[in-house]
């Protein structure tokens, strides 16, 4: 049995970081350090290419959970011989709009990204791509898959299973994952895309592990203790695994129809089965749909249609005075544009694990701070 992993949640960003003088560094400097730092952990150039550009990418939207943090897990589950580091990924069939892809037990980011390529494509024929990917491992912020089919002008869908942390209603152990939905809806004239991407549990990754580390307790209604009661106690949430889903049966019911779309419907592990780190072979299954809107409707109505929605969301009258009111992804996009102006800030925890992971590895150390 492989020894525990340390775990880092000490380094995880809170978004305090944004404002407190935390170490900056350039979005392409950190992917040139990221990128490094995979090749050293042993991943082929490509498959760290891919990966450190998803990472970044996180950061860059503030979705820190899913950013450059995962460094020394992923590194730690290299050095166990969790992952695969010369996945041979492929197409393994194809016929009419479906498409499957195996990513034979390496990490998530270069076969989701053939997948999304492979669905633009094949929606630009059919009107509608719809690729499965297997065997897989963890793929970060799925943000940055639909993403790549709306500049490729396709509404872009996608979802995965993962570990099991969400119990059936009234249920006392995890079956299913907190398993994301993400779009992304292309906009005509330069507009940036719509981009929604949900998890199904309302207590955000790693608040559990920091509540119980400092003593605190939790808000009501995100966590079960192991007989499966509602529980504010960090250490009975961190005892029991499992989290809340959102809007109670509705959330569960979605987390189970994520786990057979990307689980049961590509050959992967569905439910207890499933592992987006530690199976070799790979744990866990992704599913991306590309759809071409030209093959329902004229392409200039269906944008136009779009706009009308989204200055009818942008012309809303806030319920507050001095609110505001955004169209989904709004949000991150000037998130992402102040963090490509400025760089991205880290946690110096983070900055510092980073840079004691790069010495182990013999890769040249971030840039010192400002």
């Amino acid at each position: 049995m492989a020894a525990p992993q340390k775990t880092y949640w000490h380094c995880l960003p809170t978004g305090a970081e944004e404002a407190d003088g935390s170490p900056r560094v350039a979005s392409e400097s950190l992917r040139r350090f990221t990128s490094s730092l995979l090749v050293a952990a042993g991943l082929t150039p490509e498959d760290a290419r891919d990966t450190a550009a998803c990472l970044v990418h996180a950061d860059l939207r503030a979705v820190g959970t899913h950013g450059v943090f995962r460094l020394m897990q992923y590194a730690d589950s290299i050095n166990a011989g969790e992952i695969n580091l010369r996945p041979n990924v492929r197409l393994l069939r194809e016929s009419g709009a479906i498409c499957l892809v195996d990513a034979d037990g390496g990490y998530g980011y270069r076969p989701t990204f053939m997948a999304v390529d492979k669905a633009v494509e094949i929606a630009g024929e059919q009107g509608v791509g719809c690729v499965g990917v297997r065997n897989s491992h963890h793929f970060g912020m799925a943000a940055a898959f639909v993403l790549r089919a709306a500049e490729a002008g396709a509404i872009g869908f996608v979802t995965t299973n993962s570990l099991a942390i969400i119990a059936p209603t009234g249920g006392s152990r995890g079956v299913v994952g907190n398993n994301p939905y993400a779009f992304a809806i292309p906009r005509a004239r330069g507009r940036r895309p719509v981009v929604v991407d949900i998890a199904l549990t309302d207590a955000k990754f790693g608040g559990v592990p920091i509540a119980a580390a400092a003593g605190r307790q939790l808000a009501p209604g995100l966590a079960l203790d192991p007989q499966g009661r509602p529980t504010i106690d960090a250490q009975e949430a961190l005892r029991s695994g499992l989290l809340t889903s959102i809007g109670g049966p509705k959330g569960y019911g979605l987390a189970l129809v994520a786990e057979i779309l990307a689980g049961a419907l590509t050959g992967s592990p569905v439910g207890r089965d499933s592992h987006s780190h530690r199976h070799r072979t790979g744990g866990v299954g992704h599913l991306v749909i590309a759809i071409r809107p030209e093959a329902f409707i004229d392409r200039d109505a269906f944008d136009e249609a779009v706009e009308n929605l989204c200055t009818q969301v942008a012309e809303t009258e806030p319920a507050q005075p001095g609110g505001s009111v955004y169209v989904p992804g709004e949000l991150g996009w000037q998130t992402f544009d102040r963090r490509q102006r400025d760089g991205i800030p880290l946690p110096r925890a983070l900055y510092d694990e980073l840079n004691l992971l790069a010495a182990r590895l013999n890769v040249e150390a971030l840039p010192a701070p400002n």
